[in-house]
């Protein structure tokens, strides 16, 4: 197998016709066909179909897909090591951000990090722990600002902690049990979560899974389901989504978020930088008394 077959089966996938992929890897369609099948070839296995609606991989095909990802994303952060190493930071940077984090401090810290490396080009995602960890391993995104789901091994990644934050069980403003005071009165309520180590909160009701904030929020401001947020999250959305934090007397666990980055690589220049101006720009802000955010900054412990 050859590294341009691999880069063509990417394209093909995700353009979902070989001249979507031709045009994408700036080669002729000709050039793309050759490629897979060359790759069949060398090994002796199928791994497209085409119908009347495009292209689709076969069940060997989308295995071998998974692989082809990753190789061609080393590949591309290979390249990108080697051009920060050699002085001046350029390329693309892909960052995941848990979503208080987005909503406060990092644009002050991406308008630091502009302003030092404008070369770089910056992806961004929201950094929720289930969309963003794949997209880590799978080396679609170069570093993960967020919280680490420690019910499962994870030797395969490596984790700076930031911050630690209590967390609060939130609900729409005049929920029928939006004075509750302790778990027990909410065991047969309805949850949406945002993890699934938040699942164990609740043993009776209802628990469900969502993998956007702005998904949840609607959730929470139109029905009766209650949610876990950080404290920092509440202090940035409780009142302008019409929520609140319920009065419980009991705690309700803590969320730590830290920098992740695959294991065994180290982070490419352009991620250390970024993620000192994050910490810079962190800082600062505690730092200051008049800052916007002082009061949401109040609720978490830094560890950096």
């Amino acid at each position: 197998m050859k590294f341009y077959q691999l880069n063509a089966l990417v394209a093909v996938a995700d353009a979902g016709s070989i001249r979507g992929a031709a045009k994408r890897l700036d080669t002729s369609p000709a050039a793309v066909t050759k490629a897979i099948q060359k790759l069949e070839a060398d090994t002796a296995t199928q791994l497209l179909i085409r119908n009347t609606s495009g292209i689709v991989l076969t069940e060997l095909g989308k295995k071998l897909l998974i692989q082809a990802r990753l190789l061609v994303a080393q590949m591309v952060s290979a390249r990108q090591v080697l051009a920060d190493c050699n002085g001046e930071l350029v390329g693309r940077l892909s960052v995941a951000v848990t979503p208080w984090l987005a909503m406060t401090l990092m644009p002050k810290a991406i308008v630091r990090f502009r302003q030092l490396f404008p070369k770089v080009q910056l992806e961004l995602y929201e950094g929720l722990s289930s969309v963003a960890c794949p997209l880590l391993r799978d080396a679609s995104v170069d570093l993960f600002i967020g919280r680490l789901d420690t019910r499962f091994s994870s030797t395969d990644l490596s984790y700076l902690p930031l911050f630690t934050a209590d967390c609060a069980v939130v609900a729409r403003q005049q929920h029928p049990l939006s004075d509750s005071r302790t778990m027990e009165n909410l065991a047969s309520a309805d949850w949406i979560l945002a993890s699934q180590q938040d699942g164990t909160i609740s043993t009776q009701g209802h628990v469900h899974f969502a993998h956007s904030l702005s998904i949840i929020l609607s959730l929470l401001r139109e029905t009766d389901m209650l949610s876990i947020f950080p404290w920092p999250l509440v202090e940035i959305c409780a009142q302008r989504e019409g929520l609140c934090a319920l009065p419980l007397r009991e705690p309700v666990g803590s969320a730590s978020v830290g920098a992740i980055s695959r294991s065994g690589q180290p982070l490419r220049p352009a991620a250390e930088r970024f993620l000192e101006c994050l910490i810079e720009t962190i800082h600062l802000e505690m730092g200051h008394a008049h800052s916007p955010y002082r009061r949401m900054l109040q609720t978490v412990d830094l560890l950096v």
